[in-house]
Parts: C-alpha cells; sequence; structure tokens
C-alpha cells in the first residue's frame, strides 16, 4: 500500500515536493503540475492538500448546498465545496454554515472546551441524536512556527521542533537532528541513534498510559483512569532522570544526546526496573477493564474507520494501525537492534478499526515497547561512554531540500527542510501525523450519538497545535 502523506511548492522553482508513504518508508518525489493539477489529482488527500495550499476565503456558507449532496463522501463533493477560483481553502475556521433540513439540527462545539484541552471548532449536524455529518476547523493555535524557524540552523531552530506538538517532543527533535546530519555529514554512532530510540519509547508509553487513562474516564470505568492517572508520571519521572527535562528537552541535536551525569549501571538498572513495575501495573487493570462486557460493549463497533478508507483518504499511524493495516517505520530503525529487536506484532483479532481496537491498540503497544525498554534502558551505558556531545564529523552544508520522518507515538512526523549553504533554514514543511488523520474522526462519527462523540475524539487524540504551526 502506497499513499500521499505530504506535498508543498518548490522554492523558487515550478512544481511540488510529494512524500508518498509506504512498507519500504516516506520516499519524496518532484512533480511539475500546476496547482490546479495538483488539486485534481485524487492521489493527494484533501486534507493534506487544504493544510500545505489553502488560503484564507473567510467564512464558509454552504447553507445553500443540497443537504444529501453536501454529506456525501467524495472527491467530487469535497473539490465543489473547497476550491474555488482562489484556490482551496485552508483549514482555519473563519465562519461556518452548513445545509440543516428542518427535523434536523446544527450543534456548534469550541473553541473553547470543557477541561484542559486545546481548542478546536466542531460543527455537528445532527438528526435526534445521530451525527449525521460533521466539520472540523482549527487554526486558534497558530504561531507562526514556520516563519519562526526560517533563517535559523540547527542549534537555533531545535526548540522550535520540540515546540511542534510538545507530546511528541523527541520525535520531531530526532527528525530535525537527522536532517541537519544528513546536510552537515555527521557521522552518529549508533550507540547515539539507539539513545535517541529509548527516548522516543518513553515518549510513547508515556503518553500510552495517559490515553488508556482518558478513554477510561470517558467510558466511566474510574479504577483504570485513576491508576494511569498516576502512572503516566513513571515513564515521565524515567525521562527526567535521563534527560533532565519530562519530555527529554534540550536532549537531542545533531549528532548529540545529551544523558545527565550520574548514570551508573545500577541507576540505569533501576530505571528499568521502574518501566517493567509500571507495565505490569497498568496491564493488569487494562485486562480487569477489558474484562468487563459493559466496558466492551460501550467502545466495540464505535467510531469505525475502514481499511478502505486507510487506502483512500491516507490515514497514518494508529487510525491506520487499528484497522489491521500497519506502515510502522520502526521496522527500518536498524539502531533498535543495538538492545534486541522491537515487536510490532499487535493482536490482529482486537484491529476492528473502531474505538475498542484504538483503546487496545495502545495496551499493545504499551506492553511491546516496555519489554523492548526493560532490555534497553540498562544498555545506554554504552552511550554515556562515547561522550556524547561530540559529533565525529563534519563538513560544509550543501544547498538543498532534506526530509526526515520519525514514528511518533501518533504515527509518522514528517519534516522537510530547505537548508541554504551555511546550513540555514529557507523554507520548512511539517506534517503532523494528525493532519490527514482529523479527516478520520469526522467520518468516524457519522451515525454515531452526540453523547459518544468525546470518547471518540479522545480515542483519536489528535494534535491541534501541531496541525495549526
Amino acid at each position: 500500500m502506497r499513499t500521499v502523506t505530504g506535498l508543498y511548492p518548490r522554492k523558487g522553482k515550478k512544481g511540488y515536493h510529494r512524500f508518498w508513504i509506504s512498507n519500504d518508508g516516506i520516499e519524496r518525489e518532484v512533480i511539475e503540475h500546476s496547482e490546479k493539477e495538483v488539486i485534481e489529482d485524487s492521489a493527494n488527500p484533501i486534507w493534506i492538500l487544504r493544510h500545505s495550499l489553502g488560503v484564507d476565503q473567510g467564512e464558509e456558507d454552504y447553507s445553500s448546498f443540497d443537504f444529501e449532496k453536501y454529506i456525501n463522501v467524495g472527491r467530487k463533493t469535497d473539490l465543489e465545496k473547497f476550491v474555488t477560483k482562489k484556490g482551496i481553502k485552508d483549514l482555519v475556521y473563519k465562519g461556518l454554515k452548513v445545509p440543516t433540513p428542518i427535523d434536523h439540527y446544527s450543534h456548534a462545539v469550541g473553541p473553547i472546551h470543557a477541561g484542559v484541552i486545546e481548542p478546536g471548532h466542531f460543527r455537528f449536524i445532527v438528526q435526534g441524536e445521530l451525527i449525521k455529518n460533521l466539520d472540523i476547523r482549527l487554526g486558534f493555535q497558530k504561531r507562526g512556527l514556520i516563519d519562526m524557524i526560517k533563517g535559523k540552523g540547527a542549534k537555533d531552530s531545535l526548540p522550535y521542533a520540540e515546540a511542534i506538538s510538545g507530546d511528541s517532543t523527541i520525535a520531531y527533535g530526532i527528525a530535525f537532528s537527522r536532517i541537519f546530519e544528513e546536510a552537515q555529514n555527521i557521522d552518529v554512532p549508533q550507540e547515539i541513534d539507539f539513545a535517541r530510540l529509548v527516548l522516543l519509547e518513553l515518549e510513547r508509553i508515556a503518553t500510552h498510559i495517559g490515553d488508556l487513562g482518558g478513554i477510561a474516564e470517558d467510558i466511566g470505568y474510574y479504577p483504570l483512569h485513576g491508576v494511569c492517572a498516576l502512572q503516566r508520571g513513571v515513564p515521565l519521572g524515567v525521562m527526567e532522570a535521563l534527560t533532565g527535562n519530562r519530555f527529554g528537552r534540550g536532549a537531542l541535536s545533531p549528532g548529540k544526546v545529551v544523558l545527565k551525569s550520574g548514570l551508573t549501571r545500577e541507576k540505569l538498572a533501576e530505571l528499568a526496573e521502574r518501566i517493567r513495575a509500571v507495565t505490569d501495573d497498568v496491564s493488569e487493570h487494562f485486562l480487569r477493564s477489558a474484562s468487563v462486557s459493559t466496558n466492551r460493549e460501550r467502545l466495540q463497533s464505535c467510531g469505525v474507520i475502514r481499511q478502505k478508507q486507510v487506502r483512500h483518504l491516507g490515514f497514518i499511524g494508529m487510525v491506520e494501525k487499528c484497522t489491521g493495516l500497519s506502515r510502522d517505520l520502526r521496522n527500518l530503525e536498524k539502531s533498535y537492534t543495538f538492545s534486541s529487536p522491537i515487536s510490532l506484532e499487535l493482536n490482529g483479532d482486537q484491529m476492528r478499526g473502531d474505538a475498542w481496537a484504538r483503546f487496545y491498540l495502545r495496551y499493545e503497544e504499551l506492553k511491546n515497547s516496555s519489554r523492548w525498554l526493560v532490555e534497553a534502558i540498562p544498555k545506554l551505558e554504552a552511550a554515556l561512554n562515547l561522550k556524547l556531545g561530540k559529533s565525529t564529523s563534519k563538513s560544509a552544508v550543501k544547498k538543498g531540500t532534506y526530509y526526515s520522518a520519525v514514528e511518533g507515538w501518533r504515527g509518522p512526523v514528517l519534516v522537510s527542510l530547505d537548508l541554504d549553504a551555511d546550513g540555514t533554514i529557507e523554507e520548512a514543511y511539517i506534517r503532523e501525523t494528525s493532519v490527514p488523520n482529523w479527516h478520520a474522526l469526522e467520518l468516524a462519527v457519522r451515525g454515531e450519538y452526540i453523547g459518544d462523540f468525546p470518547l471518540n475524539n479522545k480515542s483519536f487524540n489528535l494534535s491541534y497545535v501541531g496541525v495549526d504551526l
């Protein structure tokens, strides 16, 4: 399976950089198409296009659309809705009017939400209690991050990379580091690359534990919620013990991983034991929650995504994996074997595309990653002995376009940078995993009860700020 997962205009030249994802990883091609041709090419997902090429066209008014046509899922309808003479509309909320039959109602949620979550606008068309359509608009956290990193080199751009989506600090730190390593011809010892992957897996399990608790909370199963709310702090604490920061900020840069001093063999063994113990505890409570029939009934067949939608609409990461498909980029990471190969196997019987699958997927990845970490953390001793912080070689930068993709906890994050001859960023393209997957949430909730939306939203747990940039 091969789908488009990123696209942006070439700087100063005709055409576009287009990125494809397959089981062999992510590859870039240059296409000399016009914007019209790019938009009409059915290989390019609409949400990718709206994120990359979208322009502000003011309030979106679809109130005169035929309702059945409006809710029809198809590219022809999408092009009619989102493409005008000015180009394709962006994803930023500027006002939205939708067609509402007399026996339906339009229900708006956000941007201000209950609780401490990010701002977004969700416009539902509801009949009774059933969701007939959902339109999602973002843009409330736009920081101008792309413009901020232009003109900056590796050292000054890394803090911005870590803030693209704070829950994926390590994933983006690795992606940026690898781009500059390639551009500057920095030879990275496997021990350093291995140390980065340890931090990446800690980031993964910390978030998965938090999400397991969040989903449990949304179905009213508080025993698991309480355990996860507490135990999420354990992998974050291990991250802090290794790097000095709970999210690993400041630990990564090209050719370097900066770990704290005083990490003795005994200390590393203790940190590994913390991971083993917390995984055993969370797993026990998860299995107890999974054995409760009312929990299964609440999650199974709720918010379903089909494999056909993944193939046609370019969904990636956890949204793809929960359907039984997987193009996990960790399969291509050779440095995992510095310890032992990491298992990426998932229980196929549970991966049916619903909220239950997204719940169970996190448990499976928690087990797999933790099992690897328990063996891997003590082997960080080899990385410490390298006197981390000194790159082995460095040369002038060859001006050009460089890209890197890393399998973060949501899925593959993609970064492409145009670098000048002095190594500064001329142009940047950042495709957060959530960009195509917000459309998956729009489709997953169709036909569900409006009261099930918070549960489905949590089961996806997509990034708002990483899309807004």
